[in-house]
């Protein structure tokens, strides 16, 4: 370390702001920050992405053309072009020689001073005698600073920001500030995982001497991410065994005479999946219960049933929809099934010019079923008695919200579904104790949807098979692609731009919808569609879940190679909700191996939970989660899937240490208590850590 360091930062500790590190001023500072890195203990966790091998120096005479290698010489020369704005710098050892070229970059020339060693890292080109290595990592020797060597990390960069820069900070910051943080986990479980200590994983993740020890640095830091999500989730899903749950009653009058309304018949699906929330409803203690379902399985039928065998028992129950459109959508559809029984159903949101009213209602009792947003959770909406919570699409909620909303009753029966699936083993560990049940297989008569990826100058195949279909008397969906990112006000022009394009074609009505419109125009808009006076509908992604209109065939996708395979098994489970056959089609020129893998998969697979594990090969966990929303720092170096032992092994202990200590109040488990709070974005509802 350099000694000017020494004395500015020797009263520094993790907490600390980097901006107190010298050389660390306003513009990397924000470019730090976009990183996630404020203080040194954010460092420290900004894992390399992965680490370059330059344990091995080549001799620059034996290095061969096209070869990636490290090689090291005495600087020589360091001349800047400004007319082709290329710095060219010679190091020479023994009688060969190397020229490092570096375009636009007249600033690094102070760095090569003759006379000092420098080592280059990157792919080599010969041409005769000449050797050259174009924008190669670099290092530079004088009298404070050894080389790196060996295992190199390699770090997520940001604006300006060099990799030379970023491994020197981080060689001057990983080894003074990592053996001062604290080891949450307690020794014995250590010992009994046989894992290494916090602070050594983390010195070893950024520089690890040996393969062996980068590998036990990643079990001890994989093994952390799942045990410190597996807590939180189990502490916010604690239930006081001293407050009885509700019994509903599944067998009541009005969830027989729903069921004797149905036209159809449950399927065997959904009837195995109502046999197991029946038997949760009928104990004494809370349900809580996670209902898997691809699209279009009939999860909403069975959200129905628990939500009448609460207004049986003479308690209210609720439904909490992600977004406005969606809980007007299931505001729709609750409608529809229940006016047979002479039951009505509340829509409560954000703008309704009717929430006083519904607000009163819902606390004096005279409203048992509501259909909302985030809305029902606000400081302002109270329940008589809440006995049922349904939570739709719970990939878009967090554990918070959930928790929050739970705390409107006496503890009432939860149950939270997706048609996102994801392995049952993540799935205990992202929803906590929740029980798992599963809606396998389709309606009766429902086929899975053909899918077909086209590239843009056959596009028109897929429009001349819509106009078709309209001719038919069926109908269509055109989703508009994701233009700039996924924002609102850009996606809603590109709907616009469309629609208007299309209307200019005789043949069919073509109606618009996008998340900009006025509420009423979106009701409106869906409400003829679903009529039939549309033909084609023309839409932003809020058309991805809740929609469902069975005379819809075809679904043409713009540019799917910017949509993740999730939420395009989503848009593509809009159609082939009625008896005819149907089709989504993909249009895009995929730039990408990944982009152009999760088209493929898109071809050939229909089963939702294939497709999500297909998701979490391709990309990883990221958000597939929405970890996010889960108020939980998601994952960086765990893998679900590969590191399935590691999940299952971290979820046990987790199960075993709120089992012997629920508030981890024991002083074993301060440092873990902190640790897990300090993972949420908000903290905890402070009822439920009482």
């Amino acid at each position: 370390m350099a000694k000017s360091r020494t004395t500015h930062s020797v009263l520094l500790g993790p907490g600390d702001m980097v901006t107190k590190w010298p050389g660390i001023g306003e513009t990397r500072a924000l470019e730090l920050e976009n990183l996630g890195v404020k203080t040194f203990e954010d460092l420290l966790g900004l894992w390399p992405h992965r680490h370059e091998d330059r344990s091995v120096i080549t001799p620059l005479w034996m290095v061969q053309d096209g070869e990636s290698v490290t090689v090291q010489g005495i600087i020589q020369s360091a001349h800047y072009d400004p007319v082709k704005k290329i710095l060219r710098v010679q190091i020479q050892e023994g009688h060969a020689s190397l020229t490092a070229i570096f375009f636009h970059a007249s600033w690094l020339k102070r760095q090569f001073e003759p006379g000092y060693k420098a080592i280059f890292s990157g792919k080599a080109e010969r041409r005769g005698h000449q050797l050259s290595m174009a924008h190669p990592d670099f290092q530079v020797m004088t009298e404070d600073r050894e080389p790196l060597l060996g295992l190199v990390p390699i770090y997520p960069l940001s604006g300006s920001l060099k990799q030379v820069f970023m491994q020197r900070l981080m060689r001057d910051i990983v080894p003074r500030f990592a053996p001062q943080l604290s080891d949450p986990l307690p020794r014995p479980i250590q010992e009994q995982e046989g894992l290494i200590s916090r602070p050594e994983a983390i010195l070893h993740q950024h520089f690890p001497p040996n393969a062996l020890a980068l590998e036990a640095s990643r079990k001890r830091l994989v093994f952390d991410e799942f045990l410190r999500i597996a807590l939180a989730v189990l502490l916010m899903h604690q239930v006081d065994p001293h407050v009885p749950g509700m019994v509903q009653k599944p067998d009541g009058p009005l969830v027989q005479r729903f069921l004797a309304s149905l036209p159809f018949s449950l399927t065997e699906g959904q009837k195995k999946a109502w046999d197991e929330i029946q038997h949760d409803l009928r104990q004494p203690t809370p349900m809580a219960r996670l209902l898997q379902g691809d699209v279009g399985s009939g999860k909403t039928v069975i959200a129905i049933l628990t939500m009448l065998a609460a207004v049986d028992a003479g308690h209210q129950a609720a439904f909490m929809a992600p977004t406005e459109l969606l809980a007007e959508q299931q505001w729709l559809v609750l409608q529809n099934f229940l006016r047979p029984l002479g039951l009505s159903v509340a829509l409560l949101t954000g703008k309704d010019r009717h929430a006083d009213t519904y607000r009163e209602a819902l606390k004096t009792g005279s409203i048992l079923l509501v259909v909302g947003t985030q809305a029902l959770i606000g400081d302002r909406v109270e329940f008589k008695r809440l006995g049922v919570v349904v939570v739709d699409e719970q990939h878009r909620f967090g554990v918070k919200q959930r928790a929050r909303l739970s705390l409107k009753g006496e503890y009432p029966d939860m149950l939270v579904m997706t048609a996102t699936p994801i392995p049952r083993t993540l799935a205990l560990t992202v929803y906590g104790d929740l029980q798992v049940s599963e809606v396998r297989g389709l309606p009766p008569g429902r086929k899975p949807v053909e899918t077909i990826h086209l590239s843009h100058k056959d596009r028109r195949i897929a429009y001349q098979r819509v106009m078709a279909a309209v001719k038919r008397g069926e109908q269509a969906y055109v989703v508009c692609p994701l233009v700039g990112g996924d924002d609102e006000e850009t996606q809603a022009k590109a709907a616009v731009d469309l629609a208007e394009g299309m209307k200019k074609i005789p043949g069919w009505r073509i109606g618009l919808l996008h998340g900009k419109m006025h509420s009423k125009d979106k009701t409106r808009i869906m409400e003829q569609f679903r009529q039939g006076d549309i033909d084609v509908l023309v839409a932003t992604t809020i058309v991805e879940v809740g929609v469902d209109v069975p005379n819809a065939t075809m679904m043409v996708i713009e540019e799917a190679d910017r949509f993740g395979l999730a939420q395009l098994h989503q848009l593509r489970g809009r159609v082939g909700r009625g008896p005819k056959p149907a089709t989504c089609f993909l249009i895009a020129d995929p730039k990408t191996d990944q982009a152009r893998e999760r088209l493929e998969a898109m071809v050939r697979f229909h089963e939702g939970l294939k497709l999500a594990e297909e998701d979490l090969r391709l990309r990883g966990p990221g958000e597939i989660l929405g970890m996010r929303q889960h108020g939980l720092t998601g994952f960086q170096l765990a893998h679900p899937l590969k590191d399935l032992d590691l999940l299952q092994r971290a979820r046990g202990v987790a199960r075993e240490i709120v089992r012997s200590d629920p508030q981890l109040v024991q002083p074993e488990h301060q440092a873990l208590r902190t640790w897990v709070l300090d993972a949420m974005d908000d903290g905890i509802p402070s009822q439920v850590l009482h």
